[in-house]
């Protein structure tokens, strides 16, 4: 299952984002705390747009192949991780929070896949899937 670009996830991130820096704006602190805050905010909506929403980062997961004990998870970058499901996956019509915990690992791994950013078919499969197994 193809993970393309999310250009609702794109759009809420640049929402939540600027809704934070209004924040940062309207507080009492001094000009340069909230440049450094807003410099803080903006590095994490580069990081999270290049990453999650528009696959430009190597570490962006491009493909997602299901199994009976988990899933298979291609990078962009080439490299292929197995993983288990964990605990806490939301499944809903317009996006799914995937937990997975890497093999060897302790830590869950999280990603936000919104249906944007798959074909109408491997969603509705990937959705099924979570939701049974």
């Amino acid at each position: 299952m193809a993970i393309g670009a999310s250009p609702r996830f794109a759009a809420l991130l640049l929402l939540s984002h600027s809704m934070a820096v209004f924040a940062v704006c309207l507080t009492a602190m001094s000009t340069a705390a909230r440049l450094a805050a807003i410099a803080v905010i903006l590095s994490s909506l580069s990081y999270h747009l290049a990453r999650d929403a528009l696959l430009l980062s190597a570490d962006s997961w491009r493909e997602l192949s299901l199994d009976r004990d988990g899933m298979s998870v291609t990078m962009k970058k080439g490299s292929v991780f197995a993983a288990t499901l964990a605990g806490g996956i939301f499944v809903s019509p317009y996006f799914i929070v995937l937990r997975l915990v890497p093999e060897g690992q302790r830590r869950a791994v999280a990603r936000v896949i919104f249906a944007d950013a798959m074909e109408a078919g491997d969603y509705r499969a990937l959705c099924v899937h979570l939701r049974l197994g």
